[in-house]
């Protein structure tokens, strides 16, 4: 008898036969919730959006976040649309296999739910502003209700306070709800605010209350209609146990601005929930958001303003700001402000000398030539970050990548990038890391102009300690010319910015004549330094050429020496070469632009004398000495972040001290919190015990003393309190599935241990996974792949803390069998299999199509041939259908 087979039943498939199946599920069904719900202000971590019950497997949801003014928990008209973006199943943002995880996207693995990370603690400050926040989730397509979440965000319990109310112009009338902002004192030069440094909201009497460490703040407010006046509001200085009253003045606007932000590919798309705010230049400060269209009004006074260059609430779009504001007059209408959306990454860890992680350090980058675009981020508790930036601006306009904001606790190095600019192409990820140097102690100095104080001038300092370079951003002086600036152990060249910008000499001493200041070189070795400048007249003839380098700094035996000499000409020429070079050391060079380089290798003192000319005929000589000295180490700790503990569990841990004389002496000062309950400090360092105490970082100092009394103190040391601790994170694919070519694929890869989620990325130098197939951050190994492309790559997997680990699978890719013709003999069907050698295939069965009904007969396998013989011999009746399937 002959059987027709209908050829869409014998398509093959991998082990697992997936058969669809319907199921019904109410529109009731969706479910979101926020975790954590309730954070401290000061919270490290992240937020988890976890959006289920899909019946849409591409769903696309609207998030918007508002801060709740009355704290009713329900979005009112008067609450403020802080954030907003879109999620889609599956979706989030990856170039070259790095995933930008500053834009929020899907990192679950299911296709009927989305779960979200976003950072809580980012330079966006309105993110982490104490107060309750609604989340409202809404479907695009429309397929379930909306539904809201409350995000409750707490004060961290400072021992200090600032407290007020709100009022308007200086009378009686409270304004409440207002959003009250603390913002760092104001800094010499042409210079904003800055970014505020906390901030609450007023209650319905229009009374704040806000715990702040220790400092000096300026308090602000943001509310309808009107502004603040930064400038004329008060300097509070907040001591330790202290609590401050002041009451925050507003000024009623009596103009506006109005525009819209949008996408710089298509201005019909509004970017929506930005905070954008406006400076004048009398020190007026006004804040408005975007709504949902992106459409912003901002409430101002008569005069200009500088509108844009805000980047830090562009970030969760996935945008890049300007570098610059741009003027406009009050009661101006109808503005675009485009912003360009990032097209490729900059990426890495900060970590000190020891390797380990520095979290909370602004990394800022910007299009070094043009500097059209700048872009900034946190490292998060790994010390890891992601910056977004636009790719494709050519050689002529390299990025730079690099420490920003004024101070910190640490100066940054970078180890893997070019100094001199970056040429990142659209779609590319670059690998940034940096090492951070500890800033211990303070260079401080005095600039003047022929015996006057010269006012917001810029000094910038730098150092090179072993083999990488230290560069401090600009501080500019105050209005007694002083400066001071924050560095590490080291020797440290100072200069002052003679030309470009607001804050150089050039500008402040405009229609002067001056001579430029040569560097001043002060060593750091656990002590503070001074370095002063004062600059004169240019009295130079036009044939004179002057040396301006008197001393050079000291250097290392072992280390890398690089010091520029300076100097001054009429011409625009330098040319620098040694006079008698015998006694100049050996292992080091003199170049023609002045530079002396090189890694020291002899002790000693050398004296030589170098000369520069013009080219003009004209030269000037000058003798020089340079020391070069042994190492002796300063008494320093290194600022090496402390493994968690968990509670319940036996806790044994060294603090480390290099330098000094030893022994050394380990205490935690009277004025200091004390250790996690349970946990004691030795006075040789040893931290130990079973701790027993709240979950989270505890914070504490500690202060070494070497055996010569030289004391250390280092600030801002944690524990972090865990329960439990967390399993070793483990790749848990054996192997992978066979692929058939021409044929879809899925195979979802999976881990276990770490803290989820997880996110999965190709090895750095791994080859690619077969043609046709992609692996997504989620950890999804799908496509189509096509004939004859079997291969093996490495994959990993990162959890929420950065912990990785790799693995090497391989995926076979084999061609579909060819069932042949069925032949009936009384009693058995027989049939032709072509396929491939040394591959198993199951031989399956039924009387009818029901998919519940197939019948395995036998798995075949042949090493030699791929031509196998298929026999029923137990047919009992004259229909049936065959199939075969690869695998198991």
């Amino acid at each position: 008898m002959k059987i027709t087979l209908n050829p869409r039943f014998f398509k093959t498939a991998t082990a697992l036969v997936l058969f669809l199946v319907w199921v019904g599920i109410g529109r009731g069904a969706v479910t979101f919730t926020i975790t954590p719900s309730v954070v401290s202000n000061t919270y490290p971590g992240l937020l988890s959006l976890a959006i289920t019950g899909f019946t849409n497997s591409a769903e696309k949801v609207v998030v918007q976040k508002y801060l709740d003014r009355n704290a009713n928990g329900v979005i009112d008209s008067t609450d403020l649309l802080v954030q907003q973006f879109n999620l889609t199943v599956g979706k989030n943002s990856v170039f070259s296999g790095i995933t930008n995880y500053n834009v929020p996207g899907d990192y679950g693995n299911a296709t009927n739910a989305i779960s979200a990370l976003v950072y809580f603690q980012s330079l966006d400050f309105i993110q982490t502003v104490v107060g309750r926040f609604v989340y409202k989730v809404t479907s695009i397509s429309n397929d379930f209700s909306a539904l809201t979440n409350s995000l409750l965000v707490t004060n961290f319990p400072y021992a200090q306070a600032i407290t007020g109310t709100v009022v308007s112009n200086g009378t009686s009338q409270t304004l409440p709800g207002a959003v009250v902002m603390l913002f760092p004192p104001p800094r010499s030069g042409n210079h904003s605010p800055g970014n505020p440094l906390g901030g609450t909201v007023a209650n319905n009497s229009g009374s704040y209350a806000i715990q702040v460490p220790v400092g000096s703040y300026v308090p602000v407010a943001f509310y309808s209609n009107y502004l603040a006046n930064y400038s004329a509001s008060p300097t509070v200085a907040v001591s330790n146990n202290v609590t401050v009253t002041t009451n925050v003045t507003m000024q009623v606007a009596t103009s506006s601005i109005s525009g819209r932000v949008v996408d710089a590919a298509n201005n019909n798309n509004g970017i929506p929930g930005i905070l954008f705010p406006a400076f004048s230049n009398s020190g007026q400060l006004a804040s408005g958001f975007t709504d949902t269209n992106g459409n912003f009004s901002l409430k101002v006074t008569s005069g200009t303003w500088g509108l844009g260059g805000y980047d830090n609430s562009l970030t969760v779009h996935g945008f890049v700001g300007t570098n610059s504001s741009l003027p406009v007059a009050a009661g101006s209408s109808g503005l675009v402000f485009a912003f360009q959306k990032a097209n490729a990454l900059f990426y890495g860890h900060v970590r000190d000398g020891s390797g380990n992680p520095l979290a909370g350090l602004d990394i800022g980058a910007q299009d070094q030539n043009n500097s059209i675009y700048q872009s900034d981020a946190l490292t998060d508790t790994n010390g890891f970050y992601v910056l977004g930036v636009v790719g494709g601006l050519g050689s002529g306009d390299p990025w730079s990548v690099s420490q920003s904001g004024e101070s910190s606790i640490y100066i940054l190095a970078s180890t893997n990038v070019d100094n001199s600019g970056t040429n990142i192409l659209i779609g590319q990820a670059v690998l940034a890391d940096f090492l951070g140097l500890p800033a211990t102690n303070y260079i401080t100095g005095n600039v003047q102009f022929q015996g006057t104080n010269v006012i917001g001038v810029g000094v910038n300092a730098n150092a090179n300690i072993g083999a990488y370079n230290f560069s401090l951003n600009t501080v500019d002086t105050d209005t007694n010319g002083n400066y001071s600036v924050a560095v590490g152990n080291g020797s440290w060249s100072l200069n002052l910015n003679c030309n470009g910008g607001n804050d150089s000499l050039a500008n402040i001493l405009s229609g002067q004549n001056y001579v430029c200041p040569n560097s001043d070189v002060v060593n750091i070795t656990n002590n503070n330094g001074v370095a002063n400048f004062n600059t004169t007249s240019n009295t130079l003839s036009c044939t004179n050429v002057q040396i301006l380098t008197g001393s050079l700094p000291i250097g290392t035996n072992g280390f890398y020496y690089d010091f520029i000499l300076q100097g001054s000409t009429c011409t625009s020429t330098q040319s620098w070469s040694l006079f008698d070079p015998l006694d100049f050391p050996n292992s080091l060079n003199l170049s023609s632009s002045g530079e002396i380089y090189g890694t020291a290798n002899n002790l000693g003192t050398y004296n030589f004398t170098v000369q520069l000319s013009d080219g003009a005929g004209n030269s000037s000589t000058q003798m020089l000495s340079l020391v070069i000295s042994t190492n002796t180490a300063p008494l320093q700790i290194p600022p090496s972040p402390l493994p968690g503990a968990t509670n319940g569990v036996y806790y044994n841990q060294s603090l480390f001290a290099s330098g000094g004389t030893p022994p050394y002496t380990w205490t935690i000062p009277g004025y200091s919190q004390m250790l996690p309950a349970n946990l004691l400090l030795s006075s040789s360092g040893q931290i130990s015990g079973t701790p027993a105490s709240s979950y989270g970082p505890h914070y504490f100092d500690v202060v070494v003393t070497d055996a010569a009394n030289n004391t250390q103190e280092l600030d801002g040391l944690s524990i972090n309190i865990v329960n439990p601790g967390l399993a070793p994170l483990l790749i848990t694919n054996v192997s992978l599935p066979y692929a058939l070519a021409g044929t879809p694929y899925n195979c979802q890869l999976g881990a276990m241990g770490g803290q989820s989620p997880y996110f999965w990325s190709l090895v750095l130098g791994s080859a690619n996974p077969p043609a046709g197939l992609t692996l997504s951050s989620g950890g999804l190994l799908y496509g189509n792949p096509g004939a004859n492309t079997s291969g093996s790559f490495k994959v990993q997997v990162t959890d929420l803390y950065a912990n990785v680990t790799s693995k090497v699978l391989t995926v076979n890719v084999v061609s579909q069998p060819v069932l042949g013709s069925v032949k009936w003999k009384p009693g058995q069907f027989g049939l032709f299999l072509t396929g491939q050698s040394n591959l198993n295939y199951t031989i399956q069965t039924t009387t009818n199509l029901n998919p519940a009904n197939w019948i395995t007969l036998f798995v075949t396998n042949n090493p030699v041939t791929n031509a196998y013989v298929v026999k029923d011999p137990n047919a009992t009746n004259s229909t049936r259908y065959y199939r075969a399937v690869v695998g198991p």
